[in-house]
């Protein structure tokens, strides 16, 4: 008859447990499943709002190809405007 005492005793503090275990288990699932659709969101900001890498290579790639080219215009402007004052 002890043992059934005893197991019954088990037994209740396993439901107690299991009351306070459950919700929270239940609540960090949530709590979670929140901050990754939080984070999917943010994600999908950063992706629609920001330049990629090759995005900015590119940029550079073409600031540099047009800095180019306007040093060249203005090297030959230069070279005219000495060829006139010299003549």
């Amino acid at each position: 008859m002890e043992l059934a005492g005893w197991a019954g005793v088990v037994v209740s503090l396993m439901g107690v447990a299991m009351m306070v275990i459950v919700p929270l288990i239940a609540h960090l699932y949530s709590v979670v499943h929140n901050t990754s659709n939080e984070l999917s969101k943010h994600q999908t900001h950063i992706a629609e709002n920001y330049s990629t890498k090759i995005e900015v290579e590119k940029l550079g790639y073409r600031i540099e190809r047009q800095m180019k080219d306007g040093f060249d215009n203005l090297k030959e402007l230069l070279s005219n405007r000495k060829n006139k004052d010299a003549a």
